[in-house]
This record gives structure tokens, C-alpha cells and sequence, in this order.
């Protein structure tokens, strides 16, 4: 079972809308701890992805940044709304995620939930990647 589910989550890093990023090293050190001992464990899964996905999160941030400096007034202005109602549903995602009907669902809703917040983020990223220089 763990071995199902260790796939499960490393399936999220493998989606064919991020084939073309082979070289990604967020991906890269999230296998390497999936790999470990703790890795397979259940916590260890979700501590893994919930590395990848603050590294992910970061990655996002500066791209914004980089994005914002490089793009004219009018586009800054309609890419920041976009940025601010994305966030606002990944925040109200995450809330819902974390509701009372995640009590029933079992241990692996936790690192499942972790690999679809992954997903989100790195589809903003490839995103943003449009509006960068």
C-alpha cells in the first residue's frame, strides 16, 4: 500500500503538462525524499510534498516579481488582478481542504490533498511563464 500511494504522489510531479521541465530540481529533491525511510511513511509523504510545494510557492512569488518588472502598466495592472483572484481561490481551496469531511477520508488524504496543491501551483507557474520576458 505504501508503495501505491508513494506513486500516487509522484504521479502529480510527472503530468504532461510539466513533461518539458526534466532538469526540475524541486521535483528532483522531493524524489530523493520520497526515497527515504521517512519518505514512505504517510507524514513523510505529505512533509515531502509540503516541501516541494513552499519551494514551488517561492518559485511562483519571484516569477510574479520578475513578470511585474518587465510587462507595461496596463498588463501589470490586468496580470495582478488574475494573481490576486488565483490566490484567493487556492486560499479558499485550502480551506476547504482542511473542512471536517477530511476526517473520514483516511491517512492518505493528507498527502493526496498536499500533491493536488502542487499541481495548482505549478499550472500558475506555467501561467505566468507566458507573461515572462
Amino acid at each position: 500500500m505504501k508503495y501505491l500511494s508513494y506513486l500516487i504522489v509522484l504521479a502529480i510531479f510527472l503530468t504532461p503538462a510539466f513533461a518539458g521541465d526534466a532538469a526540475d530540481p524541486i521535483a528532483a529533491e522531493a524524489d530523493k525524499c520520497f526515497k527515504t525511510p521517512q519518505g514512505e511513511t504517510t507524514a513523510g509523504m505529505t512533509a515531502c510534498s509540503h516541501q516541494a510545494y513552499i519551494a514551488y510557492d517561492k518559485q511562483m512569488n519571484e516569477l510574479y516579481r520578475r513578470v511585474m518588472e518587465s510587462v507595461d502598466p496596463q498588463s501589470q495592472e490586468r496580470i495582478r488582478e488574475a494573481q490576486r483572484r488565483w490566490l484567493a481561490y487556492r486560499d479558499a481551496q485550502r480551506r476547504a481542504d482542511d473542512g471536517p469531511w477530511r476526517a473520514d477520508r483516511g491517512s492518505m488524504a493528507s498527502p493526496d490533498i498536499e500533491a493536488m496543491n502542487i499541481d495548482a501551483v505549478r499550472q500558475r507557474i506555467q501561467e505566468l511563464r507566458y507573461y515572462a520576458p
